[in-house]
């Protein structure tokens, strides 16, 4: 999987980098395979104004063409950032899960009708 972060009027020294690029792998570490591309752009909306402003807004693309998107806003970098990771994760699941139902609801289907008697 690969991770790319940008930022937009956001000051990301390293240590912040590196816990988000951790804080995304920890999330999607378990799909691996399954998620092909993750996009993170941080996005300091008001600047120095301050406020509800620290935007992240997450694309990921999965295995067979599907893409989530996430967006998230707060106050504060992290917690905006560990609400995304968390969001993502989730709905990942959800995908795959969905994924996963299909492939059993056609393949127990075909063998049900196989298996009824003339």
């Amino acid at each position: 999987m690969e991770l790319h972060i940008q930022t937009r009027r956001v000051n990301l020294d390293e240590a912040t980098r590196e816990l988000v690029e951790r804080r995304f792998m920890f999330a999607l570490d378990q799909f691996d395979g399954f998620v092909m591309n993750v996009d993170v752009i941080l996005e300091d909306v008001n600047g120095p104004r301050g406020g509800v402003d620290k935007h992240c807004r997450v694309l990921a693309s999965l295995r067979g063409g599907k893409y989530v998107k996430i967006e998230d806003q707060d106050a504060d970098l992290i917690s905006v950032v560990n609400r995304a990771a968390d969001r993502l994760s989730q709905v990942v699941a959800r995908e795959l899960d969905r994924k996963r139902d299909k492939k059993g609801a056609h393949s127990s289907g075909s063998f049900a009708e196989e298996q009824q008697p003339e």
